[in-house]
């Protein structure tokens, strides 16, 4: 009895688990104000509440900061630290650099990244700024201005538009705004570098432990977690823009997290991305040369087939859940020069030529365009002409008179000219015969 009561435990224990780590319904993925989940390669968004609402960004701004100085700064170059981090705002200045220490551009990017460092972001935008005006002597003041311009033509360029960035570092201001969804933007572009992402990925840099605590290796530690920055500020509460992909799937996801608490951002990356990764998955929907629709063809040349089948021209993949894939919906539109305007059937004229799109076909969800693909002839059409018709009666003629069903009539036309070939021998036989006889009787 206490076996079968230990066993049955175990087995209510297992059940428990695999509840509780079971997948959320949508609307129980995030409990923080505004939050976003994209897919990594396209963007796509995949959930959002209060996505384009304005808020401040605190830390995540470091993002932008290394993008763009990552442009114009190369990272084995080395920068001498100055004046501009004697004075930082509450928060900010973290005493990790000092007047006149050199630092290359990859030790700043980390303290950047890694520790939040305010005082690196003002070293990089100060040199960054150098570099792009040609002005060695620039105060701080007026660089961290023409740095902000640079923040703001870089965000704009990369399709966020909802931003408004007035300092390198993350500092509040009234001007300093953006949204879940550009942020997700940011964080995308900020992957899709090499370097900035290898060093967000980094658990520690020297002395300097990284403020993701959803590392892999970290306290809060998510498997898939490949980088992410996290920050604070009394206005803008704990936030957090998290990136996660599945080497084996090649599947991977972003996740900004904004006005929450400090627990609740982790946990609500944490549900975000379990849903992501156990709902999504990139499938084919179109495979290249698939039959996608068969049409009639108007004056096909004799002896060709009266239906074209009509194929994709390329493979094509999405990522969609199970519920999505059952849904997806097709439309084809053909070439007007092509298409047979009125027809009660698709029907496409002659000629049609092999190789070239013959229209597009849009692939839907909800009604809204996945992505469009061309489509081609399965085979070339071929209109019916005078020329063709002649060509194809006397290849119904020699392909009829010389095959082996043909032999029986070609028996019976030698029957037939032997008989007419015997008659002719016999008539001219008498005929002659009668002749001679004639000329016998007229001598006498």
């Amino acid at each position: 009895m206490s076996r079968f009561l230990f066993f049955a435990s175990i087995l209510l224990l297992i059940f428990c688990m695999e509840v509780e780590a079971a997948p959320r319904t949508p609307e129980e993925l995030a409990d923080s104000p505004a939050v976003i989940l994209v897919e990594q390669t396209t963007g796509r968004v995949l959930y959002a509440r209060n996505e384009r609402e304005r808020r401040y960004p605190a830390h995540l701004t470091n993002m932008l900061t290394a993008l763009v100085a990552a442009e114009h700064l190369a990272v084995e170059e080395e920068i001498i630290v100055g004046t501009e981090i004697r004075v930082m705002p509450p928060g900010f200045g973290l005493n990790v650099h000092s007047e006149g220490e050199v630092a290359t551009v990859h030790t700043l990017l980390n303290s950047l990244l890694v520790r939040s460092s305010g005082e690196a972001a003002r070293v990089l935008a100060l040199n960054t700024v150098r570099r792009t005006e040609g002005r060695r002597n620039i105060p701080y003041t007026e660089a961290e201005r023409a740095f902000a311009v640079l923040m703001n033509e870089k965000a704009l360029s990369l399709g966020a538009r909802g931003s408004h960035f007035a300092n390198p570092f993350g500092g509040h201001a009234d001007n300093h705004f953006t949204t879940a969804y550009d942020l997700a933007i940011i964080t995308r572009a900020f992957m899709q570098n090499p370097i900035l992402a290898e060093i967000t990925g980094t658990g520690t840099y020297g002395e300097w432990t990284n403020s993701n605590q959803m590392l892999p290796d970290a306290p809060l530690g998510y498997i898939h977690m490949t980088g992410g920055i996290a920050g604070l500020t009394t206005p803008a509460g704990h936030v957090f823009a998290g990136a996660a992909h599945d080497n084996r799937r090649d599947l991977g996801f972003v996740t900004i997290v904004l006005g929450g608490t400090d627990p609740q951002r982790w946990s609500d990356t944490r549900r975000l991305m379990d849903y992501a990764f156990y709902n999504y998955h990139f499938r084919e929907i179109v495979r290249e040369g698939q039959i996608l629709q068969t049409v009639l063809i108007e004056n096909p040349r004799l002896g060709d087939p009266d239906v074209l089948e009509i194929i994709a021209a390329e493979s094509h993949v999405v990522l969609l859940n199970h519920a999505e894939y059952e849904e997806i919906e097709k439309t084809i539109t053909f070439d007007p020069l092509l298409e047979v305007l009125g027809a009660e059937n698709p029907t496409l004229r002659a000629p049609v030529e092999y190789g070239e799109a013959a229209g597009r076909a849009a692939f839907l969800l909800n009604g809204e365009v996945l992505f469009e693909a061309a489509v081609l002839p399965a085979r070339e059409v071929i209109p019916r002409s005078f020329d063709s018709d002649m060509d194809y009666y006397l290849a119904a003629i020699i392909g009829n008179v010389f095959t082996r069903r043909a032999l029986p009539y070609w028996f019976g036309v030698f029957g037939v000219a032997f008989g007419i070939f015997g008659i002719v021998l016999a008539i001219k036989s008498r005929t002659g015969s009668a002749v001679r006889t004639s000329g016998r009787f007229g001598r006498y």
